[in-house]
């Protein structure tokens, strides 16, 4: 992809428009993506499109309008209830992304991201088209204060990762209604591991050689993690001293992070775990929850629930729909 091109795919063909009103678009707006106010120097003829694709907890978004501004005020946000994040790919036109102190002027290619539990503002030209992705903040690898040093800062197209992971959009936002529930919900999941790729890549955080780089956990102590999540008996203290620290290091580095050591671990097995319910159909809820280190599978349910909303049963069967 070539930056000033949009990609060249199918879902590149002009949309067919609504004739929505500014109010019309900002109630699409709202039911499909976050909430905004619209505003337009034709507000009674406002046109656009929006074709919303979800899976699981993750949304993938294509839109097209012609020239408008659309403001996220506090009020607004005040009544979303989910902390996401966005990541808008630009196909055609220009759009402006403002967030706190930073604006991101994209041509087509270029990509942003922006957290939708602050204020922003987007502005757009005549024959804007985006397509987005929009997804829960724990999910990506990254903590919160790391990923702020993103939101509204234009990614080039020519930059990294960027290439692949536009093109990945592209071609999900395409294909996605022609794969069954279980292949969607894992290129789901393969999408967002690529996006935490490329804002690893951008910040410099995943080469790290153990030792703590400003807030970021180190990989030598997630790779560990990660190893021995099938233990029952992994824990902070067995963590510290396979590390060679002290357990109040250990914690600490977690907090500057805004989490706990216990935290990591569960949600790292719940994320295993949710995997395995879509992936590996032969294995059964139980087995899964030992499999990741869980005493006993009502502690799975009990901790998949409060984390997803649903039992891994339930779970399990709305991502394998399809």
């Amino acid at each position: 992809m070539r930056h000033g091109e949009a990609p060249s795919t199918t879902t590149a063909a002009h949309p067919e428009y609504n004739a929505l009103g500014t109010s019309g678009w900002s109630a699409l707006l709202a039911q499909s993506l976050l909430a905004f106010t619209v505003e337009s120097d034709d507000p009674q003829h406002f046109r656009g499109y929006l074709r919303n694709r979800k899976i699981a907890d993750v949304d993938f978004i294509e839109m097209a309008t012609g020239r408008h501004v659309a403001h996220r005020s506090a009020d607004t946000i005040a009544r979303d209830c989910r902390p996401d994040y966005v990541l808008c790919l630009q196909v055609a036109g220009v759009g402006e992304f403002h967030q706190g102190s930073r604006t991101a002027v994209l041509q087509p290619g270029d990509l942003t991201v922006f957290d939708g539990t602050r204020p922003a503002t987007v502005v757009s030209s005549a024959d804007y088209r985006n397509v987005c992705i929009k997804f829960p903040q724990r999910l990506l690898r990254l903590p919160r204060s790391h990923v702020d040093q993103l939101t509204a800062a234009r990614i080039s197209a020519r930059d990294g990762l960027a290439p692949a992971t536009g093109a990945l959009l592209m071609t999900l936002g395409h294909v996605m209604e022609d794969i069954s529930g279980r292949t969607r919900y894992l290129a789901a999941r393969n999408a967002l591991d690529l996006v935490s790729t490329m804002f690893e890549s951008i910040l410099d955080v995943s080469g790290d050689d153990g030792k703590t780089e400003g807030n970021v956990i180190p990989g030598q102590i997630r790779e560990y993690i990660d190893e021995h999540l099938g233990d029952p008996e992994l824990s902070p203290a067995a963590i510290a001293s396979a590390q060679f620290i002290s357990l109040r290091k250990l914690q600490g580095i977690f907090q500057q992070n805004g989490t706990t050591v216990s935290a990591w671990i569960r949600t790292r097995r719940l994320e295993r775990g949710q995997r395995d319910l879509v992936s590996s159909g032969e294995l059964s809820v139980a087995a899964i929850s030992r499999r990741w280190g869980f005493k006993t599978p009502s502690h799975f349910g009990r901790a998949f629930k409060d984390e997803y909303g649903v039992t891994p049963a339930e779970f399990r069967r709305v991502a394998s729909a399809g």
